[in-house]
């Protein structure tokens, strides 16, 4: 072979793989026309809570400003500034956003698996081969598009994305390790995990599994390939960057492990119990749609999962849980393995069980969300790539590693174009708003948010009659869930006619909301708000479910009864009564644990109705929260931020300057028009 044909040789597989992302790129293309959904609108739109971004003030407010979880994602809400820096924006750029970050992960993966591979035993080329062929399966998996094109989900992209880069640094400098570069080696792996493992944790909490996840690879292709560094350096290295951080996520999990046995729900319609139950079902299903390219598009809608009350109900769940079993001991096996593509699918396997620690245990989380495979399937396609691939017979043979056998490339290539194709269907679904809608109402007809969801389109196409149908029908299913019950109540509004029962449903749901749960809260309040202006339910209904709510099992907590106690307020003050709103603005603002804006709002509110004095009572009478603002969370940093930069100081004294020029105005105006008065009064004389 010539030198030129060697070296255009070494080149192909950075070939292949700039191929693999321009195709990744293409499938994903139709799919750029989407529309924001759900906790898009929560999430971004706090891009236009201070108006435009253009001071660094301002974009670390808004980087700061994250609840979504209990680091606030912060690495994920600065990306988001790459695309907009106001709201509302176009979904456009966030989408082809993601799609680049998740041909980088792709990248990146590669970069990993030939890591792997080469530490594995494979020659250099075979290594590059079996890289590109790993991360392009998983580059292409349609499991994927609901995660890429659902722009939120770029917290999890970036958690995986800094979770490769990690893991590769890793596994390079323990390869730096083994040939004897200790400080260079020591160097490499503590910056690639101290740094990944936080860029990744900041963007999405399961990015704290890095550490967990770089043991998995230590203990079944590391150490039995690379042997242990001598001395006790590395043995407390490990301690501090694997096992310290690996025990703090499991603290937090057995935090919560009580609720196991006390029936703890969280606002669920599940016991904690339950959902680890049922967890062990539903991981199959995961593992069945990263591998089967299954016709379906799955989508966000998963509120149909039967829920595993028991160890056989249904009766897939014992067995699911001993295959689940029996999958564990086998990768545990496969360790010592002396085929490194049976070591490969141990390590796999491992891997993804890692990775789902957090989110498929028993923390009250929703139960299936597909974006909790991007990151632990890192692996999945790592065996078939190394069978599929063959020994180069110009380079050295690999030990223990016979000829692929034609059936693993063969199922490779057949796997890796059904893969691009349903790639392309789903991106063009997503690409459709109203004909994805009308897909996943489809597959998911036991779903209430599905056929909710897609009553909204036929609502906002002006066809009520259609909506109410759909509606009534899932109701018949669900006759309390309370998204069917709110997208009804906004069809009757439309239409000026609500059907029999609808109003004793709305205020039992509401009676009966679990308000604790953020979501929940949410939904109450959307429903409150949506029936402004409505009066098919009576005029007082607005107060009547405010009035349900406070009766709710949560309606005691502080900050529900505050939001509830506001709301009320606002109902009154609607009407005219200000005394009474203004009263119980009072009691709301009192209750401990005042978000220091709190006060703001409710005077502005006052403000806006025409009573400025009301107003500065309400200001004179609260004390601000300013002083007490305590806590280890990204909404305290976000209100000491605030308060550093003179936000709530700023704002506060410019109402106060407002609401006594509208006094002073109101005070001459009133003394304009006594003296009017006078000058007219009977017999005087004219001026």
């Amino acid at each position: 072979m010539s030198r030129l044909a060697r070296r255009l040789g070494a080149h192909l597989p950075a070939a292949a793989l700039c191929a693999l992302l321009l195709l990744a790129w293409a499938v994903y293309w139709p799919g750029r026309h989407g529309s924001f959904l759900f906790d898009d609108y929560s999430n971004l739109g706090l891009l236009g809570d201070y108006g435009p971004i253009h001071s660094l003030w301002k974009a670390v407010a808004f980087i700061t400003s994250g609840f979504a979880g209990p680091t606030g994602r912060p690495v994920a809400l600065a990306s988001f500034l790459l695309d907009a820096r106001n709201w509302p924006a176009s979904p456009l750029p966030f989408k082809l956003t993601n799609v680049a970050v998740h041909l980088l992960c792709g990248a990146v993966l590669a970069g990993l698996l030939r890591a792997l591979s080469r530490v594995s035993g494979a020659a250099p080329r075979r290594a590059a081969w079996v890289g590109v062929l790993g991360a392009g399966l998983w580059l292409l998996d349609p499991f994927w598009v609901s995660t890429t094109l659902y722009v939120v989900q770029r917290m999890a992209m970036l958690a995986a994305l800094f979770g490769f880069a990690a893991l590769w640094g890793y596994v390079r400098g323990r390869e730096l390790l083994a040939q004897g570069r200790v400080r260079a080696g020591y160097l490499g792996i503590s910056a690639s995990l101290g740094l990944g493992t936080l860029l990744a944790a900041l963007s999405k909490e399961n990015g704290a599994l890095v550490p967990l996840l770089a043991w998995v690879l230590e203990a079944w292709v590391l150490r039995q390939r690379l042997g242990a560094p001598e001395g006790r350096g590395f043995v407390v290295w490990k301690a501090l960057f694997l096992g310290l951080p690996t025990a703090v996520v499991v603290g937090y999990l057995l935090r919560w492990a009580p609720g196991l046995w006390s029936g703890y729900t969280g606002g669920r319609d599940f016991s904690s119990w339950q959902r680890l139950l049922s967890e062990t079902r539903i991981l199959w299903s995961y593992l069945g749609d990263i591998w089967l390219a299954r016709t379906h598009d799955g989508g966000l809608f998963h509120d149909d999962v039967i829920v595993s009350t028991g160890w056989l109900h249904p009766w897939t769940t014992l067995p699911a849980a001993a295959g689940l079993l029996v999958l564990g001991l086998l990768a545990w096996r496969a360790r010592r393995a002396r085929h490194p593509a049976w070591v490969a699918a141990g390590a796999a396997v491992m891997f993804f069980f890692a990775g789902h620690l957090l989110e498929s245990t028993w923390l009250q989380l929703e139960l299936v969300f597909e974006h909790r495979n991007y990151l632990p399937a890192a692996l999945m396609f790592w065996p078939l790539a190394w069978l599929a691939v063959p020994e180069s017979p110009a380079g050295p043979r690999v030990p223990l590693c016979r000829p692929s056998r034609r059936w693993a490339g063969a199922a490779a290539l057949v796997l890796l174009a059904l893969f691009a194709v349903q790639t392309a269907r789903r991106a063009a679904e997503w690409g459709a708003p109203f004909q994805q809608a009308l897909a996943w109402a489809g597959e998911h007809p036991d779903s209430p948010r599905a056929q909710a969801y897609l009553a909204n389109f036929w609502r906002a196409a002006g066809n009520d009659a259609q909506a109410s149908s759909l509606l009534d029908a899932a109701l018949r299913k669900h006759p309390h869930d309370l998204v069917l019950l709110i997208n009804r109540a906004g069809v009757a509004c439309d239409e000026g006619v609500a059907p029999a029962g609808l109003r004793q449903a709305l205020l039992r749901a509401a009676a009966h909301a679990q308000l604790g749960n953020n979501v929940v809260q949410y939904q109450v309040g959307r429903l409150i708000s949506g029936l402004s202006g409505c009066s098919v339910f009576g005029a007082d209904f607005r107060a009547d479910l405010v009035a349900a709510a406070l009766r709710s099992p949560q309606g005691t907590l502080p900050q529900v009864r505050r939001e509830l106690l506001r709301t009320q307020a606002g109902i009154l003050l609607a009407r005219g009564d200000a005394q009474a709103a203004y009263a119980l603005d009072l009691q709301a603002l009192r209750i401990p644990g005042l978000p220091p804006g709190a006060r703001l709002v409710a005077a502005a509110e006052l403000g806006s109705a025409g009573h400025p004095a009301m107003a500065l009572r309400l200001l004179d009478a609260v004390p601000s929260p300013l002083e007490h603002i305590g806590g280890w969370n990204m909404g305290t940093l976000h209100a000491l931020w605030l308060r550093h930069s003179g936000f709530y100081q700023e704002s506060e004294s410019h109402m106060r300057h407002v609401l006594r020029r509208q006094i002073a105005a109101r005070a001459a105006s009133a003394g304009s028009r006594t003296a009017g008065h006078r000058t007219l009064a009977p017999g005087a004389p004219p001026s």
